[in-house]
């Protein structure tokens, strides 16, 4: 026996490791951490009994507090004698330290138990009581199939009343009475404690099925990514609300199912304010509802309906042109490989991509005549839909049902691409630059030069929205519909089923998606946003300063199944302070943060590029792609890197086909997935380069500050970091001594430099 002192916060012992002792809790407590929950071990108790007869520790041990232990080495049963024969007493300590264990278990396993059924039975009540007011309020119910497969929780074998009741009792047994009980019988003892131990093995097992149950189907409630009962109350509430009747029952449910969900403590906290923030704010009094809302003058999903022709006829496509598409259409959805590439079927690809896009432009124009717009053509026009037998039956069910919840796809930066567009012809948004990298204005100047618009026409062109859209239509929404559908080759606009990869539903791209992982990057590289603008404030003495300032990306969502995402363009025009504009296909089939990170990479050298101008890669002139580039020219004569990492390098360009850039983008890659974790993957010379304008955040740096790797590159930083901290804060000082403001922006430039 000997007597141990361990910190809190340290993992002692971990999950799989040997046995090597029973550690008797004197002081503090323990939290011994299973799959998805843990048990305090309060002083009294014995770490590493509940193992009984394995050989390895069944789940990790932390110390909660400061924690004194006694340890008694233990690699088996036989070793209790050995415990036991150094002092008889302890033969009633560990059996009443057994039962403790024990009734613990059992008190949790009764719980989670409940907690399971009485879930189910909620989930039930509720979901017939939805059923009972579509039928009383004359509203189709949403078929919710997910719900006809649920079943009660089922145990093979669970435990009985009676143990959790002998545990209980026993338990408040005294220590004293225990030990007259035993008599100080070694067998006894054992026998009474591995009773115990294979109770509480048994709990711990049926606690974690019970967890798991309530972990697969807690997305029936509530969840900010998949169909749930929340989201259907909510549906039912705007729908009822929107024809007049009193839905005061209704939102008495919702708020049942809120309450719920609060106090089951099952679901994050994001979550649950990701899906209440909008229904708190939604004004049921309205009377209206919104582009992507339910429409109750549409019928509910219906097999077989002919969406072609509602699409057709919305567009006012002529009558000549829609029979020949519909000939056509029917022809590549007789080819028995949608994908071949022989020169008669990229043919008639091209001709439906040339009609997909006439009759998107004359639907979208369509659309700004205000009324209803179909819900057939609301998927054609953020989906890509055409035709239920090319998209797949549950495919297009799944589509016309995401058409009503299109504001997941929506946020402050995000846009879907009808709204995108209906952005540009409001004149909330310039069009995006072409493939040639010429904005609006460029191209009227070079039709102008052509002499394909007259000179007295530019300045009337030049604020024409609906050239502004035309424009955005046929540069922008036709080269990256192609580039994020991933495969060029087979490209076409049209959605068919082979092109969804599991469900529609998990490949949509909601904003949550998107800033959720543009957040886990800005995280690491906190900097990447931010750019060095101007301030002036002449009246109190501040006539230049450089400060900065964050400005997040637009993410625009392309109407497509695709794998690939774009960086389209770093700023939205001449100024430095405008969003860049990442492109995403709104049914997503590839991995979305890995996505973001290229993208972010693609961003960080664009943006690099376009501050320092012709000057890009000059090295006299300090910057990301000069030294960058420099690095990569001359990696053969650079005396830092090993034999071994100029071949790496050799390589990388050979993959990215002599591309600096795409050297950069791989190497951004590694910098975000694994040297913020401390997993080196990047040599000395890149390591060093893309830490200079790619800082770690605060956090990272404080965790990695103890490898030497690190070290001098963090200590570096540090103190220019902080030079330009106390430059701000000095002329902060002297702005406010004359009268000036700190407001938000100034506020953030000074946060900029703890971050």
């Amino acid at each position: 026996m000997e007597t141990v002192k361990v910190g809190k916060g340290k993992c002692f012992l971990r999950k799989g490791e040997k046995l090597r002792g029973l550690f008797v809790v004197l002081q503090g407590s323990v939290r011994a951490i299973f799959k998805n929950d843990e048990i305090i071990l309060e002083p009294g108790s014995i770490v590493g009994m509940m193992e009984g007869l394995s050989d390895s520790y069944l789940c990790d041990y932390v110390a909660n507090t400061d924690c004194l232990f006694y340890i008694y080495p233990y690699k088996g049963v036989g070793d209790y004698k050995k415990i036991f024969e150094m002092e008889g007493k302890y033969v009633a300590v560990f059996a009443m330290s057994a039962m403790h264990q024990a009734a613990m278990l059992m008190e949790k396993y009764a719980m989670v138990y409940r907690k399971a059924q009485e879930y189910y039975k909620f989930l039930m009540e509720y979901y017939g009581e939805y059923q009972k007011f579509c039928s009383d309020y004359g509203i189709m119910e949403k078929p919710f199939k997910r719900m006809g497969s649920l079943m009660p929780v089922q145990l093979k074998d669970p435990i009985g009343g009676w143990v959790i009741a002998y545990y209980k009792r026993m338990s408040d047994v005294s220590l004293k009475s225990m030990d007259q009980f035993l008599s100080r019988d070694y067998d006894i003892g054992i026998g009474v404690i591995l009773n115990a131990v294979s109770w509480v093995r048994k709990a711990l097992s049926q606690i974690q099925e019970l967890k798991d149950y309530l972990h697969t189907h807690r997305e029936l409630l509530l969840s900010s990514e998949t169909e749930n009962l929340f989201q259907l109350y909510f549906e039912l509430a705007r729908k009822a609300s929107s024809t007049g009747i009193d839905i005061g029952d209704v939102q008495q449910r919702i708020s049942g199912i809120m309450n719920f969900a609060d106090g089951s403590r099952m679901y994050e906290e994001k979550v649950m304010k990701d899906c209440f923030e909008e229904y708190k704010g939604y004004d049921f009094n309205q009377g209206n509802l919104g582009e992507s809302d339910f429409d109750p003058g549409e019928e509910e999903y219906e097999e077989g309906f002919d969406y072609l022709s509602q699409i057709l006829d919305y567009a006012g496509y002529p009558e000549d042109k829609a029979k020949s598409f519909r000939s056509t259409l029917q022809e590549y959805k007789e080819l028995p490989d949608l994908y071949a590439s022989t020169d008669n079927i990229r043919k008639l690809r091209r001709t439906l991509t040339q009609d997909f896009y006439d009759i998107y432009e004359l639907a979208f124009f369509r659309s700004l005549k205000g009324g209803r717009i179909p819900v057939g053509v609301k998927m054609f026009m953020n989906f890509g839909f055409v035709d239920e037998g090319l998209a797949g039956e549950e495919n297009a069910h799944s589509l016309y049902d995401m058409t009503q919840e299109l504001y997941r796809c929506k946020a402050e930066n995000v846009f879907t691409i009808y709204e995108w567009l209906l952005s540009i012809f409001r004149g909330e948004n310039e069009p995006s630059r072409n493939e040639f990298d010429m904005d609006y204005m460029g191209f009227l100047n070079e039709q102008k030069k052509t002499g394909d618009i007259k000179a007295e026409d530019l300045p009337k062109l030049q604020n024409d929205n609906r050239k502004k859209v035309e424009f955005e239509l046929r540069n922008m929404f036709v080269s990256t519909n192609r580039a994020t559908y991933g495969r060029i080759s087979t490209y076409c606009p049209i959605l068919c089923e082979d092109d969804i990869v599991g469900s529609a539903e998990k490949m949509l791209m909601t904003a949550e998606k998107a800033n959720g992982a543009l957040d886990e990057i800005r995280k690491i590289d906190y900097s990447l946003f931010y750019r060095e603008v101007g301030f002036s404030d002449p009246e109190h003495d501040v006539n230049r300063e450089v400060i900065q300032k964050e400005v997040l990306p637009y993410i625009i969502l392309m109407p497509n199944a695709g794998t690939k995402a774009m960086m389209w363009q770093e700023t939205a025009g001449i100024r430095k302070d405008t969003q860049a504009r990442f492109i995403f296909p709104i049914l997503t089939g590839s991995d979305v943060p890995e996505l973001m990170v290229d993208v972010a990479g693609r961003f960080r050298w664009e943006m690099c590029r376009k501050i320092q101008g012709a000057r890009w890669n000059d090295i006299t002139e300090a910057s990301l792609t000069s030294e960058y580039s420099d690095y990569i020219q001359y990696y053969r004569k650079n005396p830092e890197l090993s034999a071994d990492a100029k071949d790496k390098v050799k390589k990388s360009l050979q993959k990215a086909k002599n591309n600096y850039r795409e050297v950069f983008v791989k190497d951004y890659q590694s910098w975000i997935r694994y040297e913020s974790k401390g997993s080196f993957r990047l040599n000395k010379v890149a390591r060093d380069i893309i830490f200079r304008y790619c800082p770690f955040s605060k956090g990272i740096r404080q965790t990695l500050s103890a490898n030497p790797t690190y070290q001098e590159m963090f200590g570096k930083f540090d103190i220019l970091n902080g030079r330009k901290a106390h430059h701000v804060e000095a002329w902060y000082d002297r702005y406010q001594k004359k009268g000036g403001e700190i407001t938000d922006e100034l506020q953030m430039n000074l946060d900029f430099y703890s971050m």
